[in-house]
């Protein structure tokens, strides 16, 4: 009985603990000035993307640190690897012809990855900031934008609206703003549900917290943020190439 009692208690005081658990978001960490009313904040998500771009720089310096024509380090080799998976990804994706992209979804798909995997150093993820992924659908939906200018030029920029009726107008333009809203919603909501999820369960096993979180680490914190960067480059591309114009 004295178990039974004591099991009962335990629940009882998780089911009153629980009712503190708070899930908020980015906090405000620095206010930079105020102008009628409103404040304007320096905020978690903003200093952390600060230490995202330091680790980038620091991977850059050492894999690209005295390179040779013919690799003789792991390092050049490693760093050669992932610029031709990116481009080799990029061609297969797009095509031969939009190769100067390679850069930029590089760097986009190691910008995520790294800010998707913070949550190993017990940081918050930016990309659990609906502002930092909307920042990066906006800059997709403008790449966009400028495909569908470079290659249709004003005619068939204009003319890509009305196809393959002049009634479609409407629907195609919701398309245009429906597609990068999905894409920042997408990484966004995935992100933060894993945060979520990994918070409840070190919050539900309290002391008993080992095994069972280590083991959702390996994959919200570790696969999903491999994986979510990957999809991320992958709808850009397929965006961005398939606003081409006749």
């Amino acid at each position: 009985m004295s178990t039974a009692l004591m099991l009962a208690s335990a629940a009882a005081e998780t089911v009153k603990e629980a009712k503190e658990l708070e899930v908020n978001g980015a906090l405000k960490v620095v206010k930079l000035f105020e102008i009628n009313g409103t404040e304007f904040w320096l905020t978690e998500s903003v200093i952390i993307q600060w230490i995202v771009i330091l680790i980038l720089l620091a991977v850059i310096l050492i894999l690209t640190h005295n390179m040779k024509v013919v690799p003789e380090t792991k390092r050049q080799a490693a760093a050669e690897m992932l610029v031709e998976f990116v481009r080799d990804t990029v061609h297969g994706t797009m095509g031969s012809k939009y190769n100067a992209y390679v850069p930029y979804i590089m760097t986009l798909l190691c910008y995520i990855m790294i800010s998707n995997l913070m949550g190993l150093l017990g940081l918050r993820n930016p990309t659990a900031d609906v502002s930092v992924t909307g920042t990066l659908a906006i800059i997709t939906f403008f790449l966009v934008q400028y495909n569908r200018a470079k290659t249709g030029k004003f005619k068939g920029y204009f003319k890509s609206f009305i196809e393959p009726l002049p009634f479609m107008l409407p629907f195609n333009i919701i398309g245009e703003f429906a597609n990068p809203l999905a894409l920042a919603l997408r990484l966004f909501g995935n992100m933060t549900a894993g945060m979520v999820i990994g918070g409840l369960i070190y919050f539900a096993l309290g002391n008993f917290a080992l095994v069972i979180p280590a083991v959702t680490s390996l994959y919200f914190d570790i696969f999903s943020a491999v994986m979510q960067a990957y999809i991320f480059i992958m709808l850009t591309m397929s965006y961005i190439s398939s606003a081409e114009c006749d």
